[in-house]
Order: structure tokens, then sequence, then C-alpha cells
């Protein structure tokens, strides 16, 4: 009786651990297809990048660094990791994309792989630090925290259409005002691409941001729209 009892304890042992295992490939293969990279795609990434005469290098020990100080790289980075920079000149300024790959809790458990694509554009002066994006609830207390999510001020333009459609948070009120008194906010209440694509302003960088992989289709289009936000941005600022 001991003996059977014994077997059918191991074979029950044998099955959960078989099944701990199961669910552990499973989730390892539906987390790869749902956010790897393709050899297609790697292919058509190395291919945009040659020809624009771009390099790339994929691994970047303390590449973040730079644009820490919020989404999706908040505090202060220190030797902060990035993958897949490229690095080159569009439209004439100097032009950074990665992506950055952070632990966290989500839909799919915790110390999910949270992975973030950056396009950084550089402007010709350095700037205080500036957050035009989509109003979220908790804007206002994200700004009073500071170091984490870079801190600042939010503020209100004073036109109502304006206002409803972007939350701004600065560090500098009367620069976000110089910044924005003009053809640049009316270029965002007009632009429909403004309302999908955060902003933040930051020394001498134009920074915008998504969730998910980086992809050969988007860099262009994602350039293209800080380049026309620094074109939009009044030479006085």
């Amino acid at each position: 009786m001991n003996e059977a009892w014994e077997v059918l304890i191991l074979i029950g042992m044998v099955l959960f651990m078989a099944a701990i295992f199961g669910g552990y490939i499973w989730a390892s293969r539906y987390v790869k297809k749902r956010d790897g990279q393709s050899t297609e795609q790697r292919d058509e990434l190395l291919q945009l990048v040659a020809s624009r005469g771009w390099s790339h290098t994929a691994w970047v020990p303390g590449g973040g660094d730079r644009y820490c100080g919020g989404e999706p790289l908040p505090g202060q980075g220190t030797n902060i990791p990035i993958a897949d920079q490229i690095v080159g000149e569009f439209r004439g300024r100097a032009i950074c994309c990665f992506e950055y790959n952070s632990r966290g809790t989500d839909v799919d458990g915790p110390n999910t792989v949270q992975r973030s694509t950056v396009f950084t554009v550089a402007s010709a002066t350095p700037v205080p630090r500036m957050v035009i994006k989509r109003p979220r609830a908790l804007d206002k207390w994200n700004a009073r925290v500071g170091a984490l999510f870079g801190g600042g001020k939010v503020m209100e333009l004073g036109v109502p259409e304006f206002d409803e459609a972007f939350r701004v948070i600065a560090n500098d009120e009367e620069f976000a005002r110089n910044v924005l008194t003009g053809s640049l906010a009316q270029f965002l209440m007009s632009d429909p691409r403004a309302k999908e694509e955060p902003l933040r302003f930051q020394g001498n960088d134009l920074i915008t941001w998504h969730r998910g992989r980086l992809r050969a289709e988007q860099i262009e289009q994602k350039l293209n729209y800080l380049c026309d936000v620094l074109d939009h941005q009044p030479a006085q600022a």
C-alpha cells in the first residue's frame, strides 16, 4: 500500500513539474511571438540604416543615460543599456533611435519585459525640459514627484482648444509660453500626429516614444514629425 502511494505521489510530482515547464515554454513562445523581431524585420531595419548612411549598434551600455528624466526612461540614468541604437543625420539634424527594455508588471504578469522605442532629433540650442502629451489623471502627481518623472509644473496655455487636447509639464514656464505662443501651438492643434506622439524637450534633444519594438517603417515617420515640430519652434525661444 505504501509503495502504491509513493508511486502515485511520484507520478503527481512529475506531472506537476511537467505542467510548470510546459507553461513556461508556452509563455516564452507567446512573448517571443508577440514582441519578437523576425529575420525579415531585422533585415529591413539594417537595409534602411545602410541606405541612409546611418550607423547601427546592437547593444550600448550607458547609451540611455542622456535620455533619462521622464517616460520611458525615468529617473537619473547610470549606465542604462539600450538596444538597436541607430545614429545619423536626417533633414540636416542629428538623430538617434533605439529600444529601451525594462521590467515591470502588466497583463502578462510580474517581471514582464516592457519594450519601448525612442526617437530623438537634436536641436541647435539646449532648452529647459518640457513635456507635451495627451492629458492623464496622474500628471500633476507625477510632476510633483520630481526626480522619477522629471518634475516640472503642469501649466495651461490659456487656449481652450489646446489645453483640452494637451498636457504641458514644464520646468520653465516662461520658456514654455515663448515656445507655444505662436505657430507651434497652432501646428500641434492642426496636425493629427500630435495627439498620438508625446514630446519631450530636454537639453539639445526633442524626444518622442511609444511602447513596442523598433520597426524600419516607423523611423522616418517619427523623425519627420520631430523635425516638423522643431521647424515650428520660434527662433527667439
